[in-house]
């Protein structure tokens, strides 16, 4: 292990040191089962303090598949598995495309967008624990909204996909289409994606800018004018971006009365 710099592991790129490892090949790794496990980062806040604890950044993205199931090691980014289905001819993945994090962190958090979500394709998972591999189907766990509930203490290694036979060109044009939406509505830029899930029917996004809040800025850390749920960086701190979620949480409660819950985990303490 080495020292690193968290901020240069996540997407929202801020956050202190740690000491940790990239990870491309799990033959011979073995966890301790209290690890911090990085994918491609998002939806991560690290603090300006780091952590004590031991990091793994996961980089293993093989893929291949088997008839209809698109097979997937733990570190490959969502949008090259949509395009590896997409050349195979497999539809199921299109809504995938534009979400920059990783298939061990899609099945962790059920990612999702425009109507899909990672527990209406996921055929199984394979989880490294301590112990050895561990090996699920996906309806061995329970999915809601941005959670997955189940799987073992340990780093996912492997995911298989179940999708349908479909054309490539209808598949693509899909794809297409999506990352055209996602890019007209989303800022680019150093941001987590979503800070909030949705409040029951209600966006997150729709309450923040009705609150008034769209540009609002604590130190290096602002909520995009271009959409209301997503925080951007400019050379700011964690706790920057710590007080705004804060900020922002406590003012549409005041507001509308609605408690708003973070999509972001959290890494050491702040």
């Amino acid at each position: 292990m080495k020292k690193i710099n968290l901020s240069e592991y996540t997407s929202i790129g801020v956050g202190g040191s740690a000491y940790g490892e990239i990870v491309t090949d799990f033959e011979n790794f073995r966890p301790n089962g209290d690890e911090i496990v990085i994918g491609r980062g998002t939806n991560l806040l690290a603090s300006d303090f780091g952590t004590d604890r031991r990091v793994v950044i996961v980089r293993s993205s093989g893929i291949s598949f088997s008839s209809a199931t698109v097979i997937a090691d733990g570190g490959t980014p969502l949008p090259l598995v949509c395009r590896f289905a997409a050349e195979a001819g497999l539809s199921g993945m299109e809504w995938a495309c534009g979400i920059p994090g990783s298939v061990g962190g899609g099945v962790v958090m059920n990612a999702g967008a425009y109507g899909g979500q990672i527990a209406d394709v996921l055929d199984f998972v394979e989880v490294l624990t301590p112990f050895g591999v561990v090996r699920m189907r996906g309806t061995e766990l329970v999915f809601s909204y941005r959670s997955c509930r189940g799987l073992p203490r340990g780093i996912i290694t492997k995911a298989g996909f179940a999708l349908t036979g479909g054309t490539r060109e209808d598949i693509e044009a899909r794809m297409r289409e999506l990352s055209a939406k996602r890019k007209g509505s989303q800022p680019s830029g150093r941001t987590f994606g979503s800070t909030f899930a949705k409040a029951g029917d209600v966006s997150a996004g729709e309450l923040i800018d009705r609150a008034g809040l769209k540009g609002l800025r604590i130190g290096g850390a602002r909520i995009s004018e271009k959409h209301a749920n997503f925080i951007l960086t400019d050379g700011g701190t964690a706790a920057d971006v710590r007080s705004l979620i804060d900020t922002v949480k406590l003012k549409v409660y005041a507001r509308f009365g609605v408690k708003l819950e973070e999509e972001v985990r959290y890494i050491g303490e702040f």
